[in-house]
């Protein structure tokens, strides 16, 4: 399903993809760090924070520390590759696209208040955003699940291929269960703040919370907004046949896993990587404020591709195949420190732009926009429907941050799938 890109060589015998103490920090270790934008969440909101305040600081803490140092990392081994362009021009291309798209889409909703079937762009970029994060995020496991394959050293045969096909579908569907049940309570995209009360999710939410507004709270939707979905997903059926093929995948799963086991065939690393993204992916939907839990993730993911990238650029530094002046100065031996230290630097740079760029928001619009948000959402005085109006560091934040993610997604997608490498591949020491 996937392939591995060039890995270094690991430093002592085993199924590592660089060593026993590095894997387990690097690849399985920062799932730990998952609890942490949700419990910062609730500390803000007891501190007083207003939701959108809380939701907004956890983002910038996660963005800082970890989410936009792996968004830049990804960028040493293209933009900033003076190769790029000429030998990925698709990529390079496809990166400008992508960035006029989300930039034009967010201009357009917030300034002059433009509806595509009733709903602003933006909307539809985030429906996009989230089933594209799910699979960039799997993906990005998968990648490393087909690197333990390799390092496992275990015969291609029929059944490893099934083997292995189960634990790609049991991490594809981890988020979904929960997410597509939150899903069907969506009453109206352009009203996410009311639950379905005829949803069979809602009814179920009531009766266990015994609060109607709880269930209101509970409605899917991401950056403030609903995701614009067919009907046939928001239908009770749909979460219902989703949930129960999931749980059969999950039943063949610990079968198979068990018998490779008992078989002495069970790869080890790879099963640790598959329960790990499947308990979390399983887990984050449920926590109410959405926004927070997926940050959640997020951090793990981050602190993943940290470590994924940094191998990348270590081998290719060996290699002799890092060309560019910057990346080779942090990438080279013992200069890890260096490369974490300057995806802050870059991060913190960004930061900068986008919090004067939410601050020029608000005083050129005369208080229409504030910083973080308007105590109340105004009303369209035709239609009575909510206005596009998220508060001016998260709209710098897609404009400026966000399209750069979406095109990292983009960039790690293709090298994900990049199969030259393994040819004639030379393991570096590290």
């Amino acid at each position: 399903m996937t392939q591995v890109a060039s890995l270094p060589a690991v430093h002592d015998d085993g199924p590592w993809l660089r060593s026993r103490s590095w894997d387990r920090i690097f690849v399985t270790g920062g799932a730990y760090l998952v609890a942490v934008p949700i419990l910062l969440f609730y500390v803000f909101r007891q501190a007083g924070a207003a939701v959108s305040t809380a939701e907004d600081l956890v983002t910038l803490f996660v963005m800082v520390l970890v989410g936009g140092p792996h968004v830049f990392a990804t960028y040493t081994r293209t933009f900033l590759e003076p190769r790029f362009a000429k030998r990925e021009p698709r990529m390079f291309f496809g990166a400008f696209l992508v960035l006029a798209i989300v930039i034009g889409a967010a201009v357009s909703s917030a300034f002059f208040d433009v509806r595509i079937a009733g709903f602003p762009p933006i909307q539809f970029v985030m429906t996009f955003f989230f089933f594209w994060a799910g699979v960039h995020i799997v993906h990005q496991a998968s990648y490393l699940c087909a690197a333990y394959e390799e390092r496992h050293a275990a015969a291609p045969t029929r059944a490893r291929r099934v083997s292995n096909a189960l634990d790609y579908l049991v991490m594809l569907g981890c988020l979904y269960p929960v997410s597509f049940f939150r899903m069907s309570m969506i009453a109206d995209p352009s009203r996410s703040d009311i639950a379905n009360p005829d949803a069979l999710a809602t009814q179920i939410v009531v009766a266990l919370s015994g609060s109607r507004s709880f269930a209101d709270e509970y409605v899917f939707r991401i950056g403030r907004v609903a995701p614009i979905l067919p009907d046939f997903v928001l239908a009770d059926a749909f979460w219902i046949v989703f949930s129960a093929l999931y749980l059969v995948v999950l039943a063949l799963f610990v079968r198979k896993s068990v018998r490779e086991h008992r078989d002495g065939t069970l790869n080890r690393t790879r099963f640790k990587l598959v329960v790990a993204t499947a308990f979390v992916g399983l887990l984050v939907p449920v926590f109410p404020n959405l926004d927070t839990a997926f940050q959640g993730f997020n951090a793990w993911h981050s602190f993943q591709s940290l470590g994924i990238v940094w191998l990348w650029n270590r081998g290719a530094f060996d290699r002799g195949e890092l060309k560019g002046a910057f990346p080779r100065a942090i990438s080279g031996p013992d200069r890890s420190g260096s490369f974490y230290l300057a995806a802050i630097a870059a991060t913190v740079g960004l930061l900068l732009v986008i919090l004067c760029t939410g601050w020029l928001i608000e005083v050129g619009s005369a208080g229409r926009f504030r910083m973080f948000g308007l105590d109340s959402i105004p009303l369209d005085p035709v239609t009575g429907r909510p206005e596009y109006r998220p508060g001016s560091v998260l709209l710098a934040y897609y404009m400026v941050a966000f399209s750069l993610l979406l095109v990292h997604y983009l960039h790690d997608g293709h090298f994900f799938f990049r199969t030259r490498d393994l040819q004639g591949e030379t393991r570096a020491s590290t």
